[in-house]
């Protein structure tokens, strides 16, 4: 066989396992997504957070006939949209939990499939370990902002507080 021709077969192989490992995100691939990121999807995970918002509006309905119409208004609102961020937060963590979960299991896959190869052992190594970097860093960026909104707005609640 000519060279090209062990090199173009070769690559309709390694396309063809893509292929299969593409595909096989079936039901084994959502359950595992499913698995990873169910916690994210609990009510537990955002508990502090509307226990915390709840005692707010309370605080602002016994607020309602010492401030103007307005400023109560004005507080419901900023109340509605801390929780309308807090949402957006969430959605965006559990998103960043769905990718970095496709992509383990794909990684997985991947690996399991390259290492049935005896001859690529070696070679798999060090490319392993970044398959999945970015959506990990996602992930992580994504936590770290909704911390970091429920630490700023409890500060906000401290400083009210204070004065």
């Amino acid at each position: 066989m000519k060279p090209t021709s062990i090199i173009i077969a070769s690559l309709f192989i390694v396309a063809c396992s893509i292929i299969d490992i593409a595909n096989s995100t079936n039901e084994e691939g959502v359950q595992y997504v499913d698995k990873k990121c169910s916690n994210l999807q609990s009510d537990s995970q955002s508990y502090f957070f509307y226990s915390f918002l709840d005692k707010q509006y309370q605080k602002v309905n016994k607020l309602r006939g010492f401030i103007s119409e307005q400023n109560y208004k004005d507080l419901n609102v900023a109340l509605a949209q801390f929780n309308e961020h807090w949402e957006i937060l969430n959605l965006q963590t559990y998103q960043a939990c769905k990718k970095l979960a496709r992509c383990e299991y794909l990684k997985r896959q991947y690996i399991s499939s390259y290492n049935k190869q005896q001859r690529n052992r070696s070679k798999l190594d060090i490319n392993k370990q970044r398959m999945c970097d970015k959506s990990s860093f996602e992930f992580d960026l994504s936590r770290v902002k909704r911390v970091s909104f429920y630490s700023d707005v409890e500060r906000l609640e401290l400083v009210k507080e204070h004065h």
